[in-house]
């Protein structure tokens, strides 16, 4: 079998799964610096070396055959490994040195690059970190990103993943919005302008919990943003109440920009998980940055 393998390269495997990722040659030739013939002549020594073809070659596109797309899922981690390889013999000599690209959700990563960031970099000082802020789940098979918080639910088992805790949203407002409509229960919320976290149209379904109650409340408004630091400025403009995470609160409270409505109401905790691919921890600069989140971002979600 191992000499069944001797005709293939990093290379080939490399390129088809470029191609793989993004979608065709040329976008595969543009990221890896190379001839559109050679991307080409790779995958198709791949197809000769299986037997099998691997792409479907449309026009101005191509797309994975179903070995193809089975035979890509192990390439990853063949080229993963291959990448810790080279870490490691690297970080031998250097300890915890070079780039670590992060993904998290806009609001949650600025919470770790202000708070976890600058205490990580004095620790390691041949180390750099890279934010990627996002909404969607980032793609964890792509060797570019090293690691990735996830809020909400997880459940995927290529991957590890380290619960870290949880946070609430909370109800807040302009004080003069607030004067003008107080609060009482949250299904108040009904009949008044609410801003929404959507891409699409208006209106949300916000989910309370207290010690004493569940309820659900269906609002509406004429505002939709699917960013929630862009609701926190419209809420502190008086254009409506607003449901957001409490870390991002804490100034606007304190300095009476915003009120906090029905405080003994707040979302069900939405949880928050670090991931990263099996092996990670072997790679220095990733388990420097995976033992600091482990110590650091538990205490932020607490407080």
């Amino acid at each position: 079998m191992v000499q069944n393998i001797r005709s293939l390269s990093v290379a080939s495997l490399l390129s088809f799964h470029t191609v793989a990722r993004l979608g065709g040659i040329s976008a595969a030739s543009e990221h890896l610096g190379m001839a559109k013939s050679g991307v080409s002549r790779h995958v198709s020594q791949l197809e000769e070396h299986f037997g099998v073809r691997l792409l479907e070659r449309g026009a101005r596109s191509v797309r994975l055959t179903p070995i193809g797309e089975k035979l890509d899922g192990r390439i990853r981690s063949i080229l993963a490994e291959l990448d810790f390889l080279d870490s490691l013999v690297d970080e031998e000599n250097t300890g915890a040195s070079g780039q670590v690209t992060i993904a998290a959700t806009p609001e949650f990563g600025g919470l770790v690059a202000t708070e976890l960031f600058p205490q990580l970099l004095e620790t390691h000082p041949n180390l750099t970190v890279v934010m990627r802020p996002d909404y969607a789940f980032e793609d964890m098979q792509d060797l570019g990103t090293d690691l990735a918080f996830r809020v909400g639910t997880f459940d995927d088992d290529r991957l590890v993943a380290r619960h870290l805790g949880g946070f609430q949203r909370w109800m807040v407002a302009a004080p003069n919005l607030l004067e003008r409509h107080p609060l009482h229960e949250p299904e108040d919320l009904a009949a008044l302008p609410c801003l929404t976290f959507r891409g699409d149209r208006p209106g949300a379904t916000w989910r309370f919990v207290s010690k004493e109650r569940e309820t659900a409340v269906d609002v509406m408004g004429r505002i939709a943003v699917r960013s929630f630091g862009v609701l926190q400025q419209l809420a502190v403009a008086g254009q409506g109440f607003a449901f957001l995470p409490s870390f991002m609160l804490d100034e606007d409270l304190a300095s009476g920009k915003l009120a906090r409505c029905v405080p003994s109401f707040a979302s069900p905790p939405a949880q928050v998980y670090l991931t990263f691919r099996p092996g990670a921890r072997r790679i220095a600069r990733v388990a420097a940055v995976i033992e600091a989140a482990e110590e650091l971002v538990p205490k932020l979600l607490e407080a």
